[in-house]
């Protein structure tokens, strides 16, 4: 069942509660809400195109190098050994999603890119998301939540990204 509603008190557990300024309790929360409908819309729609996760967000990756990404620069972004993506990309050109081609400016690598099949696959998740985030946030605020969405990033990086976690005998 789907849960769409925050919990009143937020993680407990983290020592924050809804009562603070900031209510950062119920924002983690709510986050964590977020994540999980993510998750789903993402499971639902590698269903519908026959992918998985890492298929999509590789296919998403290439659109956003403007359609000319080499799997090595892939795989360092998606975290990947290059056996790992040396198989996703065989996977998504032999179900038509990927085209590959030499690289001009390295002959010891290639360039991949989407074909028409992997165009229509990530316009049609691009358009349920957007539908989605134009039916939530008003026109007004949208370049605001961009912004914020953009800066969360860049603040998950800092904080999630090689930081040692905090214990009890540190903090």
């Amino acid at each position: 069942m789907l849960v769409t509603t925050p919990i009143a008190t937020g993680p407990t557990d983290l020592g924050l509660t809804a009562t603070g300024p900031a209510d950062l309790g119920r924002l983690l929360d709510s986050f964590r809400l977020l994540m999980l409908n993510h998750s789903r819309v993402l499971d639902h729609q590698g269903d519908l195109f026959g992918l998985g996760d890492t298929d999509i967000r590789f296919l998403f990756y290439v659109w956003a190098t403007g359609d000319l990404v080499t799997p090595k620069r892939a795989a360092e972004h998606l975290d990947l050994s290059s056996g790992a993506m040396t198989n996703l990309v065989d996977r998504l050109v032999d179900a038509g999603h990927l085209d590959r081609r030499r690289n001009p400016d390295d002959r010891r690598s290639v360039i991949v890119s989407r074909t028409p099949r992997g165009v229509e696959v990530t316009t049609a998740i691009a358009t349920a998301y957007g539908a989605a985030f134009a039916e939530a946030v008003p026109a007004s605020q949208q370049r605001a939540l961009a912004d914020t969405l953009l800066d969360l990033g860049r603040a998950f990086d800092r904080h999630g990204l090689g930081a040692a976690p905090e214990t009890s005998a540190a903090a």
